[in-house]
């Protein structure tokens, strides 16, 4: 049985499009249209009792994110069924970085048509859970933290129209509001394993296993694979009017990397949050983050993800 859960929420309308599209691709395939919380957690009781041969989630990455954390918080991420992820939301990093993000009603015939023919591309793909003071709060596949994060919940309320650039918004974002709160430092203890953390503080984070976070952005430069066992982390610690100026740069991966930013590959960071509240973004959803709590951000299993981009030859597929 395949099944399909498609948010008719996400995309403008896209996610829609793609049901009708879904529900001509396959006889087989049993669509579950909702947006609605307690749908989902039904969804996630019938999964773990009727495994499915391959999940299909059609919406943007907070769906995804959404269902990783219900299955997670059931303790079912290990028995998750293989999942095909299709562009339907506003920004499709997941989408992206493993099938594609054009003509998603194309890209879901294809697929499809070449799954129920016998072929199998998946990757074993980490995902992250972040935990508060220990206590699980959301699962999903790209972290932000510090400026990068202050800096996604400013667009979200900021009003911002259509695409804008990674420079246009640092720009736009410095001029409406104090570059200090923006890009105010994290400071430790913080916990990078393996270690060791050079770091005492850091002004702006991002933790993914996938090639780029989001269309045009290359986050961790001269990174092209997905993470084997890990997440990449690029963590700078420029200092506020450094880390705003720098920032752009740092993400599309033409600023040289120093002694200030690290990058590799890690299944864990923590650090301890400050005198005021703070705010992570995991999947393109915000996180509220208590004054002087602990966080967490390990990876929770490898999940098998349906691959149709094509690959290095370092990231074929493992038995």
């Amino acid at each position: 049985m395949l099944v399909g859960l498609i948010n008719p929420s996400a995309g403008r309308g896209a996610a829609v499009h793609l049901a009708h599209v879904l529900a001509l691709a396959s006889a087989r395939l049993r669509l579950v249209v909702t947006d609605r919380p307690e749908d989902i957690d039904a969804l996630v009781a019938s999964l773990r009792t009727v495994p499915a041969e391959l999940l299909v989630v059609a919406g943007g990455d907070g769906t995804l994110s959404h269902l990783l954390t219900r299955f997670d918080a059931v303790g079912g991420l290990d028995g998750l069924p293989p999942i095909l992820v299709l562009p339907a939301g506003r920004v499709n990093t997941v989408a992206g970085a493993l099938v594609g993000s054009r003509r998603p009603a194309a890209l879901a015939q294809r697929i499809l048509l070449a799954w129920t023919r016998g072929v199998r591309r998946l990757q074993r793909v980490p995902v992250l859970r972040v935990s508060i003071d220990g206590v699980p709060v959301r699962v999903g596949l790209n972290v932000m933290l510090g400026a990068f994060a202050r800096l996604h919940a400013d667009y979200r309320t900021g009003h911002f129209h259509g695409k804008v650039g990674m420079a246009e918004l640092v720009a736009r974002c410095a001029l409406r509001w104090v570059p200090a709160d923006r890009f105010a430092p994290i400071h430790g203890p913080c916990a990078l394993e393996p270690g060791p953390l050079t770091l005492t503080v850091i002004t702006a984070g991002l933790l993914s296993p996938l090639p780029s976070y989001f269309g045009l952005v290359r986050p961790f430069p001269g990174v092209t694979t997905l993470a084997g066992e890990g997440f990449h982390a690029l963590l700078s610690s420029l200092g506020p009017l450094a880390t705003q100026a720098a920032l752009p740069g740092l993400l599309r991966g033409i600023a040289p990397l120093s002694g200030t930013t690290q990058t590799g590959e890690h299944t864990r960071f923590s650090w301890r949050n400050g005198p005021r509240p703070d705010v992570v973004v995991v999947d393109g959803e915000e996180t509220v983050v208590p004054a002087d709590t602990a966080v967490e951000v390990r990876v929770a299993a490898r999940v098998r993800m349906l691959v149709w981009r094509e690959l290095p030859i370092a990231d074929a597929p493992r038995p």
